[in-house]
């Protein structure tokens, strides 16, 4: 890799260069800023190190940090170490000027400078990772690759393009999981001002709660037993571009509250970091849960829900969309034909039936797995149902008990319900009808009282809750699930 050396004083020339090549790196030498600038490409450099003289002049030393200023002003993207004499009075007021990201006083040890410049190559290794990704990212693909023609998912798609094409900061996807809400937030994120900028993903589910603030706002050395360097966070490595946050609502509690200042401020401190660092990245988050559920439960920050919720896009499951399932099928058939270099085998009538009859818990991904399986193990060019090993499934029923007058309803879905959950939803629909009375309940269901009260023990279930509801005595359908 490339820098530039920039050495006001030719004394500490050689130290400088021969610690530049242990590390590594290719290196350009200029005797002055004023050299630089005039010889400087059209490609700028990585990375720059200015070295400072002992003896320097006032004037001539801050017209030349300032020049260099100007310059960096328009190559943001290229870091500066400073390496300035010890006791040198205006050191620190240059390394801010300039936006030096490192600074160090000479006579320092090689393994300072060394160490400095080993990790810069390592974070310029990630961003080229990430503008790898990038590239993969702005193939002509986006919104092409999400399938359907049905009216409700053509509404999404609708709102989707309004909201990418827009100044958005922060976006709200909801959807069962499997519904393809990772797909939807890279193919906004394609057709947003920021297409060319980094989109990063992040599972927050998959990352141990007490990591989880040192992957977004990164870390300084020494900040915990084995944080052995400095470390770029997500955030900061999203800079100018997008952040996907999916799984939001698995956020530790702590956390929100670092991630609501973020949101106001647009700064990121690193942990154990003393600056605060200015990042600018729309977010996009997902979840596949009822935040305010986990509002009501206080696990969820109200302030940081409608921080993220400016805007909200619903997914509909598969089930929803039954008429995009064949087109579904079809396009992952050819692809995945083409992926194992086999010819395209025929999805059958039969087969096109079977998949638009089933519920498809597991929505987009379960469809497009059980697609690449059966492409996999074809050996006759065509897919019929046995090809497809989906379970045949008890149809939803609804069980309606009489008693006199009153009919109670209880749906039991197709994944099916314990026996359990039906006692408890029994129990919490009918103190709910009494306002919490239990002597009443106890009499409608039909039991001892202090039967009742055992299994509302037993449930975690307090009449209290109820209290405040005023019971009409009737029965009510209800839904029970496990």
């Amino acid at each position: 890799m490339r820098l530039d050396l920039i050495l006001c004083d030719s004394d500490t020339g050689g130290p400088i260069l021969t610690d530049c090549k242990e590390a590594g790196w290719v290196t350009n030498v200029y005797s002055s800023v004023e050299e630089f600038l005039s010889g400087v490409d059209t490609s700028p450099p990585p990375l720059i190190i200015l070295s400072l003289p002992m003896k320097w002049s006032k004037i001539k030393t801050e017209d030349e940090i300032s020049r260099l200023k100007e310059w960096h002003a328009e190559n943001p993207h290229t870091q500066i170490i400073l390496i300035a004499p010890k006791g040198h009075q205006a050191a620190d007021r240059f390394a801010l000027k300039l936006g030096a990201r490192h600074s160090l006083f000479s006579p320092y040890e090689s393994k300072d400078l060394t160490g400095i410049l080993s990790k810069i190559a390592r974070g310029l290794g990630k961003r080229k990772q990430i503008d790898a990704i990038n590239m993969h990212l702005r193939r002509p693909e986006g919104f092409d690759e999400i399938v359907g023609e049905s009216k409700k998912i053509q509404e999404v798609l609708q709102l989707a393009k309004k909201v990418g094409k827009s100044e958005f900061t922060s976006l709200m996807i909801t959807g069962e999981n499997g519904t393809g809400k990772g797909a939807l937030a890279k193919a906004i994120h394609q057709i947003s001002s920021r297409a060319s900028e980094p989109f990063i993903e992040v599972n927050c589910a998959a990352i141990p709660k007490n990591l989880l603030e040192s992957e977004f706002f990164g870390h300084e050395k020494g900040a915990f037993t084995d944080a052995k360097e400095r470390k770029m966070g997500l955030f900061e490595l999203a800079n100018g571009g997008t952040i996907f946050l999916d799984e939001i609502g698995e956020i530790d509690y702590a956390l929100q509250a670092k991630l609501l200042k973020f949101l106001d401020s647009r700064t990121i401190r690193r942990v154990s970091g003393t600056q605060f660092l200015p990042v600018d990245v729309n977010i996009i988050s997902a979840t596949n849960r009822d935040l305010k559920d986990l509002i009501d439960s206080s696990r969820f920050r109200i302030d940081l829900f409608y921080r993220l919720n400016v805007i909200e896009i619903t997914l509909p499951p598969l089930r929803d969309r039954v008429e995009d399932i064949r087109p579904i099928a079809l396009k992952y058939t050819e692809k995945f034909a083409a992926n194992l270099k086999k010819g395209k085998p025929r999805l059958s009538e039969e087969a096109c039936r079977s998949l638009e009859e089933y519920s498809w818990p597991g929505n987009i991904r379960e469809l497009i797995n059980l697609i690449e399986r059966a492409v996999l193990l074809d050996t006759d060019g065509e897919i019929n149902p046995e090809d497809l090993p989906i379970q045949k499934e008890i149809k939803e029923t609804t069980l309606n008990i009489e008693e006199g007058e009153e009919t109670l309803k209880i749906n039991i879905p197709s994944e099916g319900v314990s026996l359990e959950g039906v006692e408890k939803g029994l129990i919490l629909a009918t103190l709910e009808q009494t306002g919490g009375n239990i002597t009443r309940a106890a009499g409608l269901l039909k039991v001892e009282r202090g039967t009742l009260r055992y299994k509302m023990k037993k449930y975690g279930i307090k009449a209290a809750e109820h209290e405040q509801k005023n019971g009409t005595g009737k029965y009510k359908p209800i839904s029970v699930t496990s």
